[in-house]
């Protein structure tokens, strides 16, 4: 094994480092958007899991799954209004390289997997751009032509 004369560790120890030291750095980044995307959500609706209610409007989930994303489900249609994406998408420019994905999880459509009578849908709001993946035809007919500025259909790229 090949020593690097300074520090006396190997080189694949060093790597093993550099690896954990930069997945701490995307650990304290994930947790500063992630809180700060559930502060700006809960400006325009209910959390869930907050005490004396069952259900709440949605939520942000917690845990980094090693990709540069923070992961929001909608449970209401009021969350996908243009003024809540582009306050997202607000946020997300002081994030670079990082996304926050609004996933539909309304209620009474998602909870009895893999039997759901909704197809999966969301947004990812990047600071650049919307991909838009929904499938406004699930919708009420007040929300089927809602528009996000800049925002695009999915491809297969995506």
């Amino acid at each position: 094994m090949e020593e690097d004369a300074g520090a006396g560790a190997t080189r694949s120890e060093m790597a093993t480092q550099e690896e954990i030291r930069h997945r701490k750095e995307q650990v304290k980044v994930f947790e500063s958007l992630r809180d700060r995307t559930f502060v700006l959500l809960e400006r325009f609706a209910e959390a869930d899991f907050q005490p004396h209610r069952s259900e709440g409007d949605f939520l942000v989930y917690g845990d980094f799954t090693g990709c540069q994303q923070v992961v929001a489900f909608v449970h209401n249609v009021k969350m996908l209004q243009p003024r809540v994406i582009e306050a997202l998408q607000q946020l997300i420019k002081e994030f670079p390289g990082w996304e926050i994905e609004v996933t539909v999880a309304f209620h009474g459509h998602y909870e009895d997997w893999p039997n759901v009578d909704w197809p999966r849908m969301g947004l990812y709001i990047r600071p650049h751009e919307i991909i838009d993946g929904l499938q406004r035809q699930y919708f009420p007919k007040e929300f089927q032509s809602v528009e996000y500025p800049g925002a695009r259909r999915g491809t297969a790229d995506d």
